[in-house]
C-alpha cells in the first residue's frame, strides 16, 4: 500500500472517529424527548374544540383554517351553513361547497 492511500485511510478513521464523538455528545447534550400526550384538537375557535373537517374530502388544513376563522368549527355548523357563505369564507365555488355541507351532515 503506497504513502497517499495509508494517508487517506488514517483521515478517514480520524473523521469517523469525531462522528462518533459529535454524535454521543449529542445524545448527551440534548434533553430527552417528552412522552407522547395526547395531541391537541387541529382547530381551535373561542376556547372551544371543534370536529376535524379534514376528514371532509376537498377540505384540507388551509379550508379548515379559513372555516375555523369564520367561526365554522363543527360538522353541524357546516351543515347549518349555506353554500354561499361556506363558498366565500373558504374562498371556494359554491359547488364544493355544497359538496361539504352535505358530506357534513353525514357526519352529524
Amino acid at each position: 500500500m503506497n504513502h497517499t492511500m495509508k494517508n487517506a485511510i488514517r483521515i478517514a478513521g480520524v473523521v469517523a472517529g469525531l462522528a462518533a464523538a459529535a454524535w454521543a455528545l449529542r445524545d448527551r447534550m440534548l434533553p430527552d424527548p417528552a412522552p407522547p400526550t395526547d395531541s391537541p384538537p387541529k382547530f381551535r375557535t373561542g376556547g372551544t374544540t371543534g370536529d376535524d373537517l379534514t376528514e371532509i374530502k376537498g377540505i384540507g388544513p388551509a379550508f379548515a383554517q379559513r372555516l375555523a376563522d369564520s367561526g365554522i368549527t363543527t360538522f353541524s355548523t357546516l351543515a347549518g351553513e349555506d353554500a354561499s357563505t361556506v363558498a366565500e369564507v373558504a374562498n371556494t365555488t359554491e359547488t364544493a361547497a355544497q359538496r361539504w355541507i352535505d358530506a357534513a351532515a353525514s357526519h352529524v
